[in-house]
């Protein structure tokens, strides 16, 4: 769905099943593993339990959207991020293995102003230069407009191409939540909804004009609360489990969405 700008929404409740903190961050793991697959723009976290834990949750997602030659300088050492070696790789186009190459986009983490502009890391063998006084100890894209002796790059972003997702943590239920997106099509998942084989034609009508579309799922222990939506749908219908968990429910429901919409991530 990367020809429209698509929101998840997922409570904080996500993690509450287990005490384990490996097995949280590999809960975690899955939704931002679906959410690169299938080209979520933005990630919300809503309030759904007095113990959820957001900024577990927000820390584990921002962690793997951030490319790997940055991580270790953007995000402190920390136990929440003890287990993050399980974590699936992104491998999207802005995390990327080799060296640099002339045109290519790549985040950069600005490191020092210095006279000329401001020194950025991009993963190469040394700092950068971008000829703009940026502020310093921040995380943005950049594209490479000349290697030597001298890496000079721009502030750019490009616009074919998945380029990770965005994280929110809102701190409010989901109503509220709701607000900070501006949805043109709000889904809203639930197991006792209209099965997805029953109003397919409905739901592809309604989301295939659509400029912003977010997607509502339920925590591990309740569904949805009752929330104004433009359709209810059950996408996993005739489930053969008791129930079916968030990180489960996201990657399945992102599926069906990217098959109605026949778009081929490019």
């Amino acid at each position: 769905m990367n020809r429209v700008d698509l929101s998840i929404f997922i409570p904080d409740s996500l993690t509450a099943e287990t005490g384990d903190l490996k097995i949280k961050t590999y809960k975690v793991g899955l939704i931002g593993r679906a959410a690169a697959i299938f080209g979520v723009n933005r990630i919300v976290i809503y309030h759904d339990d007095a113990d959820g834990e957001a900024g577990f949750i927000r820390d584990i997602l921002n962690y793997m959207d951030t490319p790997q030659y940055l991580r270790r300088k953007v995000f402190p050492i920390m136990k929440e991020l003890k287990h993050v070696g399980i974590l699936p790789p992104l491998r999207t186009p802005h995390h990327p293995t080799g060296k640099p190459v002339a045109g290519e986009y790549r985040q950069g983490l600005t490191v020092k102003r210095v006279k000329k502009g401001t020194l950025v890391d991009i993963g190469a063998d040394k700092l950068a230069l971008c000829r703009e006084k940026l502020t310093v100890n921040r995380v943005m894209s950049f594209r490479v407009i000349r290697l030597g002796k001298e890496i000079l790059i721009e502030p750019d972003e490009p616009e074919d191409r998945y380029w990770g997702y965005e994280v929110l943590s809102t701190e409010q239920g989901l109503s509220k939540s709701l607000k900070t997106v501006d949805a043109d099509v709000v889904v809203a998942t639930s197991r006792y909804a209209s099965p997805i084989t029953s109003i397919l034609d409905e739901v592809k009508s309604k989301v295939e004009g659509a400029r912003r579309v977010a997607i509502l799922f339920g925590g591990p222990y309740k569904g949805l609360p009752e929330i104004d939506a433009d359709v209810w749908v059950n996408t996993i219908p005739g489930q053969r489990t008791e129930t079916v968990r968030t990180e489960e429910a996201v990657l399945a429901t992102l599926s069906v969405f990217n098959m109605l919409t026949q778009i081929d991530e490019k």
